[in-house]
């Protein structure tokens, strides 16, 4: 394995600073400044130098930077190709996503993981979007979900491989009693006059359901804003608006509230895809996970289905 100090150098190429760094991977900046600062010192150059009041790689750290991440994807072709050799399944498997992925995607690949190969070590770790890169760099993960979008562009960097798993399209979610509790399909159009209960300006189910109203001429009346599922669901159940949720959140019911697709030229959805260190396909863990995740991406989007 590569010298972890690298990795923690990574992290503040991607984080900008040393305490952003620190958090990510759960360090406290006293110790990565410790390290980095050892590491400088066993090299003598300048890694890091001060801007404002971030810190930037200098030309030096830059490089060491980039060949940092080329050791790593060596590193990962050289356990895959070990790995491979290995008669059956066995070792730790960590995958990483956000909460609603976690309990309609995540959870089932595990149990099935669990149940085909039993020395296996599949673990599951709460990682938001923006984080998943690092998580990745710096081993926290193996592989991590996260929604497309603007602040996770720069997942895609050539050091990581993304493969898409699914588009998941947004749902409408009404009180039991609302006049479209009992039709098959609704379309944004229909709902230009209702009271919604949606995230704040900067999360993504504002955002998708901005971007889909106004295409078709209205942006929404938001009368409550929030974005956890369980609040948002008490509130629908309770008749103070609507709400638009990914279709996989809602893998498990709740009482007094129905989902009802939505129809339509604009029907909001989120691209939700699979990274992975470049160099780690190939390791029979990550492939046999990555499947487990596919079927579990198939099953979400069957007719009444639990993801299960």
């Amino acid at each position: 394995m590569i010298d972890t100090r690298l990795n923690l150098l990574i992290a503040v190429c991607e984080y900008g600073t040393v305490t952003a760094a620190a958090e990510a991977l759960y360090r406290s900046p006293s110790g990565v400044s410790k390290q980095l600062k050892e590491l400088a010192t066993e090299l003598d150059v300048d890694l890091l130098e001060r801007h404002g009041r971030r810190v930037r790689l200098t030309p030096a750290g830059q490089r060491l930077v980039t060949h940092a991440r080329a050791l790593n994807a060596q590193w990962e072709t050289a356990l895959s190709d070990t790995t491979a050799a290995a008669r059956q399944l066995c070792g730790p498997v960590v995958l990483g996503g956000f909460p609603t992925a976690i309990s309609s995607l995540l959870t089932p690949a595990v149990v099935r993981l669990r149940a085909r190969h039993r020395l296996l070590q599949p673990v599951i770790k709460e990682i938001f979007s923006r984080e998943t890169l690092t998580a990745l760099e710096s081993g926290t993960i193996d592989l991590g979900l996260f929604v497309a979008g603007e602040s996770t562009s720069h997942v895609t960097d050539s050091h990581i491989e993304v493969i898409s798993l699914l588009d998941d399209p947004i749902d409408l979610l009404v009180p039991e009693d609302h006049r479209f509790a009992h039709s098959d399909q609704i379309s944004l159009d229909d709902a230009a006059d209702e009271e919604w209960i949606s995230g704040h300006a900067h999360q993504d189910a504002y955002i998708e359901l901005l971007a889909a109203t106004r295409a078709i001429g209205y942006a929404p009346r938001v009368a409550h804003y929030a974005q956890e599922l369980t609040a948002t669901t008490a509130m629908v159940a309770a008749g103070l608006g609507i709400s638009a949720v990914p279709r996989i959140a809602m893998s498990v019911s709740h009482p007094r509230v129905t989902q009802v697709p939505l129809t339509g030229d604009q029907v909001p959805r989120r691209r939700i895809l699979l990274a992975l260190r470049r160099g780690s396909h190939d390791n029979p863990r990550i492939a046999t996970a990555i499947t487990a995740l596919r079927d579990a991406a198939t099953r979400s989007q069957m007719p009444g289905s639990d993801a299960s």
